[in-house]
């Protein structure tokens, strides 16, 4: 029989109340969010710091609250990964949560054992160097030692371990992307941990449902033409309908906006890959190259031949350090000699960064120039306006207000009709958070799987 899951989240901050149409319309099985990046660990190490109690999202309490009693109630299963850095906290919440909701004979699982923060001492005595992957250097042997985030990227075996023990909602920390996907058809199929096919299936099935709205017209180059674009803030989020054999449609919750076409389906399919022949994942590594898209029906697009290689023996960690803090400022400067006072501006700064050592680093950029696509393409001649983009540097808050105090004070000794955003003025240093990627042995991992029942 078809298994269908549903994603109602790609991100933090995500409108997860798509999940409700798909539940109370009877189009689900299973329902998962996906609400981690760098940035979002980044986020809640913020909260962690300010509250040893919180350090997962917020987007957990309003699961919780709006979507998990119709679930509940249909015996759906839900899996978040908004747990990031306290998924036992996160599930401590959902259960006071669920008693006070009188949802009786509820089973919540958190997954850990991502976080490995405090082994890091401990695995370098082990023997595990931990090189940077892009530098080559041991971790050991940086000079910023200031590491806030230690977490591994974990694959689908505890989240099945967890839905085969009966949890009918299961929250996780850092757990891979498109393993959260994998998990309910291991759980559900119960296929081989070495059916490298079906591994790779699951994986491509969870990767083209993990954006959400992408793959159902949102963020679409191909359909910028046919979008109607009064429907962009209500899309009817992604479903898959998957067959035991590790084939499956993409779909989306009927009767809502958006569109899933096999355009719609590449343009998600080679979202943030870099080799389509080698996409590693915890579980395995799937080929790209092998599959086949089929439009079968309207908002129906079949995928079938998916590969894949046994997986590697290294996870991805990801490491984050305190690297000072941040400051930007967004000027304005207008025509004539748009760029030769841009020039003069960019001096009379550098004078006052000059007598300021303690700024580490500044850049500029030109928002609606260069800021995307940098000097691919010559700038304008001589534009009617030029927005610029100041971020500097320093390791202590102080310094970057003094500087800013210093800048305020060419506001009426500046190039000619210079101006800056005065929101922009009033904004706070904020933290600098460094990511440090690397690679740690499978075996000095190991996922933990509790249980909280009401």
């Amino acid at each position: 029989m078809t298994y269908r899951i549903g994603s109602a989240q790609g991100f933090y901050g995500d409108d997860v109340t798509r999940a409700l149409p798909m539940i109370v319309g009877g189009h689900v099985d299973v329902v998962c969010f996906e609400a981690l990046s760098e940035l979002t660990l980044a986020i809640l190490q913020k909260d962690k710091l300010a509250n040893p109690k919180r350090g997962y999202t917020f987007d957990v309490k309003l699961i919780a609250q709006k979507i998990l009693p119709a679930a509940f109630k249909r015996k759906i299963p839900l899996i978040t990964n908004g747990g990031g850095l306290n998924p036992q906290a996160a599930a401590e919440m959902v259960r006071e949560m669920a008693a006070q909701s009188g949802l009786t004979g509820l089973k919540v699982a958190a997954v850990s054992g991502d976080d490995v923060m405090a082994r890091l001492g401990e695995l370098s005595a082990a023997g595990e160097e931990l090189r940077h992957l892009e530098t080559g250097e041991k971790l050991a042997e940086t000079a910023n030692q200031n590491f806030v985030t230690a977490n591994v990227y974990l694959g689908a075996q505890p989240i099945a371990e967890a839905l085969k023990n009966g949890a009918d909602m299961v929250i996780t920390g850092r757990v891979a992307d498109p393993c959260l996907y994998l998990a309910t058809l291991m759980a559900h199929y119960d296929w081989s941990w070495d059916d490298w096919d079906k591994l790779a299936a699951g994986i491509v099935c969870g990767h083209l449902l993990e954006c959400t709205g992408q793959v159902v017209g949102g963020n679409s180059l191909a359909l910028i033409h046919e979008t109607d674009a009064a429907g962009l803030p209500f899309l009817g989020y992604p479903i898959a309908q998957v067959e035991a054999d590790g084939t499956f449609v993409i779909t989306k919750t009927p009767k809502t906006p958006g569109r899933v076409t096999t355009e719609t389906v590449k343009e998600q399919l080679l979202y943030e890959v870099h080799d389509p022949a080698h996409y590693i994942t915890p579980d395995v590594v799937a080929d790209f190259t092998t599959l086949k898209l089929e439009t079968i029906g309207e908002d129906q697009v079949r995928v079938t031949g998916v590969t894949g290689k046994p997986r590697t023996e290294t996870l991805k960690l990801n490491l984050g350090r305190l690297e000072g803090f941040m400051r930007e400022l967004i000027f304005t400067i207008g025509w004539p000699e748009t760029w030769l006072k841009v020039e003069q501006m960019k001096t009379m700064l550098g004078e006052i960064f000059r007598w300021m050592p303690a700024i580490k680093r500044v850049e500029y950029t030109y928002p609606g120039i260069n800021s995307l696509y940098g000097s691919i393409v010559p700038q304008p001649e001589d534009p009617m306006e030029v927005i610029v983009r100041v971020m500097f540097t320093a390791d202590d808050q102080d310094t970057l207000k003094n500087a800013v105090r210093q800048i305020m004070t060419t506001g009426l000794s500046g190039p000619a009709g210079m101006s800056v955003s005065g929101s922009t003025v009033g904004g706070d240093p904020r933290y600098v958070i460094g990511l440090w990627p690397t690679l740690i042995g499978r075996d000095k991992v190991q996922a933990v799987v509790e249980y909280w029942e009401v």
